[in-house]
Parts: C-alpha cells; structure tokens; sequence
C-alpha cells in the first residue's frame, strides 16, 4: 500500500480516521475472538479459562467489569464463578438464581439482554444498593450456551449510561459461544481425568480382589477340587475361599453379594476377611454361618445382601456338612443322579437373628460337587435364553467323569459355547469337588 494514502494527522471526524477506528476496533474483536478459541486446544485448567473468558470478553467491547455465572441444576443457582474488575463486596451480595429474574431466563435460553439503567431497573432490585456502590449503571448479558441448553449467563458493565450496540452484542456473542464450548470442553477434560484416576484405582482393586481368590486349591487326600473365577467387571462381589481349619478338615465357601462394582466387591472383601476370621475359631459350621451373618448385617451398609454357601469337609470320613444361604443350590452328582443341597436359610444380612439349620452329605469315590454364582445360570445367548439351572444340570452330568479341573473348565465351555459373543452382565465363580 502506497504510504501517502494513509494520514495519521486527519482531524477528528475525517472519514479517513472514522476507517481506522473501525479497523482498529474490528482487529481488537478479531484478537479477542482468536485468543478465546485458543482455549480450545490450550489451557484446560478451568479457572484459568473462567478468567481468561471474562477479561477477554471485558475488553472486547470496553466494558468496566464482567462476571460469569455456571448454573446450578441441582438448586436452579446461578454460581459466580469467574469476575473482572469487580469488588469482594459486590461478589459476595448474595446468591442469584436463574428462575427468580425473567432476565436470567431470557438470557440463559439464548438472548442478549441490555439494560440501560441498572438503578431504576427492576430486575436489579434486590441489589440496588449494592450497585450504586458498586458505581454500575448499564449492562449486557449473554447466555452462555451449549448444545441447545443454558449452562450460565456472562454479564458486561459499564459505570457511564451505555446502548450496547449491535457490533458490541455480536463481539460478546462470539465470544461467549466459544466461550461455553471451551469451558465445557475443560469440564469434560477435567472430568475425563478423574474418571481415568478411578478407572486406574478400580483396575487396581480388581488386581488387588482377584488376589483374594485362591490361586490354587490345596492338595486335600482323597479329594480333588478346582475354581474359576470370571469377573464381568474389573472388581465384583463374587468369591470362592478354601480354608484349612484343623484335624484335616476343610471350609469351602463360595457367595455372591448383591450389586455390581466396587461396593460389591468392598463388602465381598469384608465378608470373605470376617470368614477367614471366623474359621480360626472355628466350633460348628452352623455357628461359623451365624457370625459371619451377624458381621454382614452390622458392618456393611443397610440394604446390602449376599447369597452363600459353605462346607465343611472331612477327607477321612467322606461327610460333608453343609449351609445353603440363600445360594444357588450345589449339585451332586452320584451315577449320573444329580442331588440339589437347599439346606440352611435365608440369605445373609437380611437380620442378625437369622437361623441357619446344616445338611449333611457323606460322599463317596467318583462324587462330584458342583458349586456355582448366579453367573453361570444368568448367561444369556442372543435370544436372550438363559443357560439356566437345567443346562448346568446337564453339563454336570456330563463332566462328572473328569478330574476336578477339567470339569470346571468344561462346564465352563460349555457355558461360553452356549452364550456366544454376547456381553456378560455378571461375574462366574464355580468349585468343582471330587471325591476319588
């Protein structure tokens, strides 16, 4: 561009001077808008781009001071979240909501709201005094908008009687659209953090519970056993234990409390240490079951429940004594012949003053005993047909023959095979005993 054409002497009014102004102004707005959407792929601190928003915005169109407020959906408040040029007593006036004022609504579904004279205005008020203080007397207000919905409102002030022109509502526009994406963008990222922060603590209590599960069975004389243990989830609240109490005697429990998740597998662990702690002591499986009912209905929180079974077993005479609480029932199968235990009570941590009566089974060579979770059962193919007691009865029948850990194994197949690809919705937990 030729130098002559430019004048930097014009007086006042000259249009040569008037189109710098504007270009001047327009370049301004231009710079405001690009440093907004830097925010974008920049700062995601939240604050920072809450204060960045505000002073941006304040300058943009030479307004005095600015707030931004976040709505509240839970109480309908309109939370000041960010400010420019504004004093600590007029941030502390008092709480705003969004339905009390028709321009807090008017704003919030998207309008650009002007008032010219915030003394006398009766929207203002409650505050007049506040904001005679304060020395404002005009404002704009923007509804920050995401997605088609009000997330806050972004105020602009002025301390002279101001017309908020139609470039200075468009500047304020701009800005504030992208200004709501940024912030919510900072929002999602901040929550994408945290979520990751307890994705990595639940994968690594799901670490930490699956070395609750035994890794192997022991070695018991005349006895062969085997466990498999299926999460749906990272942690879960299913469990199977095999616990050497004393004269050779052995506790098998296995029980699935209700729920999914890391409160299901909290107080899975709870149950499973209290048991652990319970068999030290160990007098009578009907008491051993009683304590640990009592400790699941004081110690984990109301409303929780746990379906379980335990057995004792004694290698030597072949007898086991067993407790059904509430669990899917045991199979045994003898000569093909399948025998569902039932024997016991209610499940756990419905009352302390639950009673639990025993059964007793006394195993001979080639017995097996299936335990399972309601995992196994729920399995659902794409008809949505369960695999269901009667399939599990089947394929115990024919795993009967096996050694303990390839009839686990093969029941389980068996399961997977009849399920498909679909997605497991509950965690499987099976024991397989054998009496050789």
């Amino acid at each position: 561009m030729d130098e002559d054409i430019l004048h930097t002497d014009e007086p006042e009014g000259h249009p040569t001077s008037r189109r710098d102004r504007k270009i001047s102004q327009l370049n301004k707005d231009l710079s405001s808008v690009r440093e907004t959407s830097q925010l974008f792929s920049g700062l995601m601190d939240l604050h920072q781009v809450l204060e960045l928003v505000v002073k941006t915005v304040a300058l943009a169109i030479g307004a005095d001071a600015a707030g931004l407020r976040f709505l509240d959906k839970d109480n309908d408040e309109l939370v000041l979240e960010a400010t420019y040029n504004m004093s600590e007593a007029y941030v502390n006036k008092g709480p705003v909501t969004a339905g009390e004022s028709v321009l807090n609504r008017r704003a919030l579904a998207g309008e650009a709201v002007v008032v010219t004279d915030m003394r006398s205005d009766s929207h203002f008020e409650r505050y007049h005094d506040e904001i005679e203080r304060e020395g404002h007397v005009s404002c704009l207000t923007i509804g920050l908008v995401y997605r088609d919905k009000g997330i806050g409102t972004l105020r602009l002030y002025s301390k002279t009687r101001r017309e908020f022109t139609a470039a200075d509502i468009s500047t304020a526009q701009i800005v504030a659209a992208q200004s709501a994406m940024a912030i919510m963008n900072a929002r999602l990222y901040a929550e994408a953090l945290e979520g990751d922060r307890i994705a990595r603590q639940v994968r690594l209590a799901g670490q930490v519970q699956r070395h609750l599960i035994p890794q192997s069975p022991p070695d018991i004389p005349g006895i062969q056993l085997a466990g498999i243990y299926v999460p749906s989830y990272d942690v879960g609240g299913d469990f199977y234990d095999f616990i050497d109490i004393a004269d050779g005697r052995y506790l098998l429990n296995i029980g699935d409390v209700m729920g999914k998740g890391v409160p299901a597998s909290l107080a899975m662990a709870s149950l499973r240490s209290s048991l652990r702690a319970y068999a030290g002591q160990f007098e009578n499986l009907q008491r051993y079951v009683t304590l640990a009912n009592r400790m699941f209905c004081h110690d984990v929180v109301l409303g929780e429940f746990a379906t379980f079974f335990a057995a004792e077993i004694n290698p030597g005479t072949g007898v086991l004594t067993y407790c059904n609480c509430g669990h899917e029932p045991p199979m045994h199968i003898r000569n093909g012949q399948v025998t569902e235990l039932s024997e016991g009570g209610t499940i756990i941590g419905l009352s302390p003053d639950s009673s639990f009566i025993p059964g007793t089974l006394r195993l001979d060579s080639g017995d097996m005993l299936l335990m399972y979770t309601d995992g196994l059962a729920d399995a659902f193919n794409f008809e949505h047909e369960a695999f269901g007691r009667e399939r599990i009865r089947q394929a115990a029948q024919e795993s009967a023959a096996m050694p303990a850990e390839q009839a686990a194994r093969n029941i389980l197949w068996l399961m997977r095979k009849f399920a498909g690809l679909t997605q497991r919705s509950d965690d499987t937990a099976l024991v397989v005993l054998k009496k050789i």
